[in-house]
């Protein structure tokens, strides 16, 4: 009986201890100066620059394009934001080029400071009634 509970107890560990970051998550600094967004990375890496990037206003269609766009600095036009939330999105690659990420983070300016927000997900409903729904079972934490 002893033996089963062990299983029982790696099988559900294991899969949830098996998710690692990717190796770009972490290596982006994004900073406010003035009126210009500034997104920089860790020695080791670079930004693609041939890749898609923008800054994304919420509720907005289209993006706008950097200012400034090099493999070490990736700049916005901070006033096209105004008080909007928005997300920037940008292509993170390591100088061993083994690996090219997409990034994608949600900010805003509050009083003068850059602010990261929490996505919040969509909510799943059933058509018929509106009624809210769970999310199915992460595939990941399922074996």
């Amino acid at each position: 009986m002893r033996i089963s509970k062990a299983l029982i107890i790696a099988a559900v560990l294991v899969p949830s201890l098996s998710f690692a970051a990717r190796l770009s998550d972490g290596k982006d600094h994004i900073k406010l100066s003035g009126k210009k967004i500034n997104t920089t990375l860790d020695k080791g890496f670079h930004f693609s620059v041939p890749s898609p990037s923008g800054l994304y206003i919420d509720g907005e269609m289209g993006s706008i394009d950097p200012v400034k766009k090099t493999e070490k600095l990736i700049q916005f036009d901070a006033t096209k934001a105004g008080d909007k939330p928005f997300t920037i999105s940008f292509y993170v690659c390591d100088d061993a080029k083994t690996v090219c990420e997409s990034h994608e983070v949600a900010l805003k300016i509050v009083k003068k400071k850059l602010v990261k927000l929490d996505k919040e997900k969509p909510q799943m409903v059933k058509p018929e009634t509106g009624a809210p729904v769970a999310p199915p079972a992460d595939p990941k934490s399922v074996q």
